[in-house]
């Protein structure tokens, strides 16, 4: 069911008309939210809907039995049955080929044949995301964060609730789940947010994200040999929004649609090219996925407390770009940014020392923006490439350049100046502008809906799907 479509509106408007039917029927309601969601997920792959099942099956027993556990070896060994499975079927599906390649590499390397089977799997669509979502929730317990519910119905909900089951934001159960026994005041005004955000996120992905992708993204990744170094900069830049633009516009419609159902997703991303260090751009960027490594993986390691925190650091990272995707190009990122982190920890604890403020203020600031953006944007080459060999061809082509092409079109060039100028404006003139959209009569709405309706579509001809799908 991709959002672009008709069947998504209808989905979507069915769900909203029977919710409200449903909003003081709290029984009622929830299945009618769980049915939904997995006829959601269904229309991706029926086949793996019992996966969604099974995930949500694994972490609900082994919550309960933690919460019931006296003994601190029941709770371990319980919490490590959630683990092993959960993480077991995680790295079946997206890693198992990775670690078949890496070994017959390493054979080859070694002078060994190496003819080694390659398993024909197609990756469960949100399988990282509702993965980490349930964990979450068995983690928390284990933590004593969180209390195991006594209803299956809801945990599952929360793990498929089909607004963040494929793309996040990752929401904690602490945080939706009072939702399900406590539903929030009904509210028009939220209604009204949700809209907003929903129209927001189509003209990110649709207006923006995929144009960027079709004028300059996809030509210059395809063949950089093929293009001048400044066309191949530029398109590297084009990635950083066209990235944003999407998973942020994703967002924006989860978040939006789980308002007009009554629901409060978290925030996932804080203006990111706005960071002044590449740690700024982590507590900024996709901040449901970071917070989840933070908070349960470096944490878990020792953090700054135990171990040598600049490992911890390096494990956390790698751990984050093998979540992206399965190949060295995806932990050679993580190592980038581990490595940018490590030294943003060592930079600000000198500074400590020595008395000076840890943040740069003026003309520093604004440099270190620059900076910050140059690192992320220029180590997603190896994000956007399929795998190292190309990331390094591009990156050669950049170098050594052997073309003057440069095929700039008019609308890809403006549709990046537009990304660029949005993102840093004041967030407060697109509060304004939400504001005015619901003062104007009704029938005017109305009309500003319809057009967008029949013009985004034509701005994005076949509807790409969302570039967090794949993971």
């Amino acid at each position: 069911m991709n959002f672009q479509s008709f069947h998504f509106l209808l989905f979507v408007t069915l769900v909203f008309t029977l919710n409200r039917v449903f909003v003081a029927r709290l029984d009622l309601r929830k299945n009618l939210l769980l049915a939904a969601s997995y006829y959601f997920y269904m229309c991706w792959d029926w086949r793996y809907a019992a996966l969604l099942a099974f995930m949500s099956g694994v972490n609900f027993i082994a919550g309960r039995k933690i919460d019931e556990s006296r003994s601190q070896r029941s709770r371990k060994g319980w919490l490590a049955f959630a683990l092993i499975l959960s993480l077991g079927v995680l790295g079946y599906f997206k890693y198992a080929n990775f670690f078949i390649d890496s070994a017959a590499m390493l054979l080859e390397s070694l002078g060994l044949r190496a003819d080694l089977p390659t398993l024909q799997l197609l990756l469960p669509i949100g399988i990282s995301f509702f993965t980490f979502q349930s964990l979450s929730y068995t983690l928390d317990i284990y933590r004593g964060r969180e209390r195991a519910s006594g209803s299956f119905r809801d945990f599952a909900l929360f793990v498929a609730f089909f607004p963040t089951v494929l793309s996040g934001p990752i929401t904690r159960a602490r945080d939706f789940m009072p939702q399900l026994e406590s539903p929030l005041p009904d509210s028009g005004e939220r209604a009204e947010e949700g809209l907003v955000l929903v129209m927001r996120g189509f003209i990110k992905k649709m207006a923006f994200a995929d144009v960027l992708a079709v004028q300059l993204v996809n030509p210059a990744f395809a063949s950089p040999a093929d293009y001048s170094p400044f066309y191949l900069l530029v398109a590297v830049y084009a990635f950083s929004f066209q990235i944003y633009m999407d998973l942020s516009g994703y967002t924006d419609i989860a978040r939006g649609v789980a308002k007009l159902l009554g629901f409060e997703l978290p925030q996932n991303f804080n203006r990111p090219y706005h960071s002044t260090s590449v740690s700024n751009f982590w507590q900024r960027w996709h901040i449901t996925m970071s917070g989840f490594f933070r908070d349960y993986l470096y944490f878990g390691i020792g953090g700054s407390k135990r171990g040598n925190v600049y490992l911890n650091l390096y494990i956390t990272f790698v751990a984050i770009g093998l979540w992206h995707g399965a190949g060295w190009n995806f932990v050679v990122y993580g190592l980038i940014h581990g490595s940018c982190v490590c030294f943003d920890r060592w930079r600000r604890g000198r500074r400590r020392a020595q008395g000076l403020a840890e943040e740069p203020t003026g003309l520093g600031r604004v440099l270190a923006i620059l900076l910050t953006f140059q690192i992320v944007s220029l180590s997603r080459i190896l994000f956007r490439a399929p795998d190292l060999a190309s990331a390094g061809a591009y990156v050669s082509a950049m170098l050594r350049p052997v073309s003057d092409l440069a095929p700039f079109t008019t609308v890809g060039v403006l549709t990046l100046l537009l990304a660029i100028l949005l993102h840093y404006l004041p967030p407060r003139l697109f509060d304004a502008a939400s504001r005015g959209y619901f003062r104007v009569p009704l029938l005017l709405q109305g009309g500003a809906l319809a057009a967008l309706v029949l013009v985004l579509p034509a701005l994005s001809p076949g509807g790409a799907a969302f570039i967090y799908f794949k993971f």
